[in-house]
């Protein structure tokens, strides 16, 4: 087994992305225990963001309130509801009327606490114009790990671009707040989808408009697909940085990562079934894992957890090249 390379050649391999690490315990902590009664969303936003004095907080703690507090409609994602013909005698009328429509969907929606993604974004969008905060809804194609990982469309979602000092930031609120499994939504905190980097956030979301991969050098629709897929917004071993690609090194291969909290034990699937078997080592605050090498075209999915033989956590999926 290699185990040096040069600083070079570690150069063509690694990400360059840093993840900001922000402490927003405080913010989370009152967002999440908030129970004050409120009129609707503008109200409860205005009472969301009172204790905060920077833009970053109050997007913080409408991000968490609503990634807590609103469950995934899965029974409105598989049977959507038809949309009305909406009408109106002037062009003008017709994109207010269709605005009035949205509002009522989106209100209706935070009176059930819950939605589809349109409705999880059209919330965060509602309680942050209440609050002075610029927001964006963006629409566009997604992948996670629970669609076919090579999927290059037809995986239409919604989420978030909001600006703080000057600037804009990512957020998927609908993913900070669980998934859906075998037909029903499972709440699990995923905090890194708030804020993160555009080259990390651009990994699983593909905005119909490319301005807002906010990338100076925007992913081609087969670029996005190719990228390997990482599991950034999980908050039980946080990634910091990791590898753009599986290198290979004579007759193995090896992938790293970097952790804010290292797992314990690590696992790798190729193709989703066969185990491979895999050495861990740590060097420089970098998590390396050797396999033999498969052969290309292949893909694996790396997993993560405190014990060997319990249930681990998939973080990554890469294509071997």
């Amino acid at each position: 087994m290699k185990k040096t390379l040069s600083i070079l050649a570690l150069s063509l391999y690694f990400s360059t992305i840093f993840f900001a690490q922000q402490d927003y315990s405080k913010v989370d902590s009152f967002a999440t225990n908030f129970k004050q009664k409120y009129q609707d969303m503008s109200d409860l936003a205005r009472q969301l963001t009172q204790p905060f004095d920077n833009e970053r907080e109050k997007a913080r703690a409408l991000f968490t309130w609503v990634a807590a507090n609103i469950k995934y409609d899965v029974d409105k994602y598989e049977h959507p509801p038809a949309h009305p013909k909406i009408s109106g005698k002037t062009k003008e009328q017709v994109e207010a009327n269709k605005r009035e429509y949205k509002a009522e969907v989106t209100a209706k929606a935070f009176k059930s606490k819950k939605g589809v993604c349109e409705d999880y974004s059209r919330m965060y969008k509602t309680m942050c114009d209440a609050v002075g905060l610029e927001c964006e809804l963006i629409v566009g194609d997604a992948r996670n790990f629970r669609n076919a990982f090579r999927n290059k469309g037809n995986n239409s979602h919604a989420w978030n671009a909001v600006k703080w000092d000057g600037n804009w930031h990512l957020l998927d609120a609908t993913w900070g707040a669980g998934y859906v499994h075998d037909g029903k939504f499972k709440r699990d905190d995923n905090p890194g989808f708030f804020d993160a980097p555009p080259t990390v956030f651009s990994q699983n979301h593909f905005p119909d408009d490319e301005k807002w991969q906010l990338l100076e050098k925007p992913y081609t629709r087969k670029e996005f697909a190719d990228q390997p897929l990482i599991h950034y917004g999980q908050n039980e071993y946080p990634i910091l940085d990791f590898s753009q690609t599986v290198e290979l090194d004579g007759r193995e291969r090896v992938v790293r990562f970097k952790f804010a909290k290292t797992p314990k034990y690590y696992r790798i699937l190729l193709n989703q079934n066969k185990r491979l078997e895999v050495a861990a080592q740590t060097k420089d605050g970098w998590v390396e894992l050797w396999f033999k090498d498969p052969g290309a075209g292949k893909e694996i999915a790396v997993f993560c957890g405190e014990n060997e033989q319990g249930n681990m956590r998939c973080f990554a999926k890469y294509e071997l090249r």
